[in-house]
Parts: structure tokens; sequence; C-alpha cells
């Protein structure tokens, strides 16, 4: 791989971010194919009737939520598709309590003729052991 990943990733990134911000419901379920998958850490979308319940929850919430990513790291990269994993705090800003925890992610995205297109998400916030 020879870095020209990077770019693609960071306008997946800045793409889902852009949608999460304006609570974009139509727009971020657009970001995904069908069939694709969404696991998050308050449950999952395997279809689209579950993830677009997934992402009206996420849109509806009082907190907005953002990411601050730090590293990204390919996995896979051809003409048409991306792998990537994503690792930073995902924040969540509700009146002037911000609430910040460690995410990694994962991303698998397709070109298509609108842009980037997500096949596969899985974000999660590490536990810490008991």
């Amino acid at each position: 791989m020879d870095g020209a990943w990077r770019a693609d990733a960071q306008r997946i990134l800045n793409d889902l971010q852009e949608r999460m911000t304006a609570r974009d419901l139509p727009g971020l379920l657009q970001l995904f194919e069908d069939p694709a998958v969404l696991i998050g850490t308050a449950g999952d979308g395997r279809t689209p009737a579950a993830r677009e319940a997934y992402l009206e929850g996420v849109t509806t919430q009082t907190g907005a939520v953002r990411w601050d990513w730090r590293e990204t790291v390919a996995f896979f990269e051809s003409e048409d598709a991306l792998g990537f994993a994503a690792f930073g705090d995902v924040v969540v800003v509700e009146d002037t309590q911000e609430l910040r925890a460690p995410i990694r992610a994962t991303f698998f995205a397709v070109r298509a003729s609108s842009g980037w297109r997500l096949r596969q998400f899985h974000g999660s916030t590490p536990q810490s052991p008991n």
C-alpha cells in the first residue's frame, strides 16, 4: 500500500462526521451499501431496518457526537474498495459537559458513483477488565 489510501480514509471519516454533526439520518443511511453491517457499542444493524433504528437513536440522542481520530491503519486496498481501522476518542457533548472514551473502529468501504459507501462499520469502546 502506497499511502494514497489515507486521503480516502480521511474523506470517509469526514463524511461520517459531517452527517453525524448535522444529525442527518437520511444522509447517514445513504453512506451504507445494502447489504451492509453496522456494529456499535450500543447494538447492531444487520438489516436495513435495524441500521435505521440504530442510527435514528444516535441522531436523536440529546448529546452531540464527534470523533477525534488519532491513527488509521489500512488492512485492504484496491481501486474500488478500502478497509481500514481507526483509533481515537468518541466525544459526547451535552450542555457544557464533555464525556470522552477511547474508541476503535473498522471500516470497509466500496467506491460508488456517489462516493464511498460503507459495507461494514464496527465501532466499540474498550472496557476495562474488572
